[in-house]
């Protein structure tokens, strides 16, 4: 059996599915399978598509993973599978209602033209979520939903380098933060008017608010910048994106992590901040309910600043025995229930059930 994955980037231009699809590749070389990734930004101009889908033929695959929606890869889906490629695709929460309102009219005209027809020539949907199962069986698509969260890889490692706040947050302080895409359904809009509201607070705990991401061509840091001008935001310290050990050194130097989020799948920024140790403020669209059945975060609804603005202040006044505790609940729930190892496992019982090879798994419904 070989397995493709197809998506549109490698590179933090495609967000958090890049980062789920090269872990899981690893992942899965590491469990013994033998995977491939092709994406089609590689290919450019108008034949972008035809190229794609030509690329995907010389691999010639026994099984296609594709991963996102609303891009070449599901525009020649049911084009791939009229050739005879079985087909398993994860829309990664972008068949979430909150992810359809915005470019509604663009979105419903690509549903007609090819969304709708790629999503029901597949084998199987693969989601992240019970949450995300519920959504996508709501739109009747007559196919089996395999329900399979992203793995965390668990830190073993000190960071070999600094943050990048730390020239200007001072040693000692306690650091609030946000990591990922700069993008109106992360709710950092939200999250910067509650944290206004508990500014005095901040002070008096020791607490700042680190935001470290990108996306938005400059839009949120000509935002902090004028706020800061207008004598706000003055605990909050914006920086561009980091990656790998950069990344590392943030999540080792924070001591907690929030993502007020509107829209998600199963955000990776999330799981990796909880295999650190850090207590969270999560929305409720972050997918993870368990973390709060577990003490393992706090609401951060973004409808709400008043709510963010409470779970802030209830942040700020927790002893280190609880946040300690709380970090030990996230960590555990990480490490138990979404592991790269299990994850891997679950992909190749669902390979081989789409293939005819075995019994349906237990984790596909419908």
């Amino acid at each position: 059996m070989t397995v493709l994955h197809l998506s549109h980037a490698a590179d933090a231009s495609d967000g958090g599915i890049a980062t789920a699809v090269t872990d899981l590749i690893a992942a899965q070389r590491v469990a013994g399978l033998e995977v491939d990734w092709l994406t089609s930004d590689r290919f450019k101009g108008f034949h972008r598509d035809q190229n794609l889908l030509g690329a995907v033929k010389v691999a010639h695959p026994s099984l296609l993973h594709l991963h996102g929606l609303w891009r070449s890869p599901t525009r020649i889906a049911s084009r791939l599978a009229d050739s005879s490629h079985p087909l398993v695709i994860a829309p990664h929460g972008m068949l979430d209602p909150w992810a359809l309102v915005h470019s509604r009219w663009k979105k419903r005209l690509a549903w007609s033209l090819f969304e709708r027809r790629a999503l029901r020539s597949a084998r199987c949907i693969h989601v992240l979520c019970p949450a995300e199962a519920a959504v996508t069986d709501a739109l009747d698509l007559g196919r089996p939903i395999a329900v399979i969260p992203n793995g965390v890889t668990i830190p073993t490692t000190a960071a070999a380098e600094p943050p990048p706040w730390a020239n200007t947050i001072p040693a000692g302080s306690s650091v609030l933060l946000y990591l990922g895409r700069f993008h109106a359904k992360k709710g950092l809009v939200p999250l910067l008017k509650a944290w206004q509201v508990v500014a005095d607070e901040a002070e008096r705990h020791g607490w700042w608010l680190a935001l470290v991401g990108y996306g938005d061509g400059g839009a949120l840091a000509e935002q902090v910048s004028a706020a800061k001008a207008r004598g706000e935001l003055a605990r909050v310290s914006l920086h561009g994106p980091c990656f790998e050990e950069q990344k590392h050194a943030c999540l080792t130097a924070a001591k907690a992590f929030v993502l007020p989020s509107f829209s998600e799948g199963l955000p990776m920024a999330a799981l990796e901040a909880m295999a650190y140790h850090l207590p969270s403020l999560l929305s409720t669209a972050c997918n993870i309910p368990e973390a709060f059945s577990s003490g393992a975060s706090l609401p951060a609804e973004p409808e709400s600043h008043g709510i963010l603005a409470k779970s802030l202040h209830r942040l700020f006044e927790l002893s280190e025995a609880e946040s300690a505790a709380m970090g030990s609940a996230a960590h555990a729930l990480v490490a138990q229930g979404y592991s790269w190892p299990r994850v891997a496992e679950q992909t190749r019982q669902l390979y081989d059930w789409v293939l005819g090879n075995a019994e349906r798994p237990g984790f596909v419904e419908g």
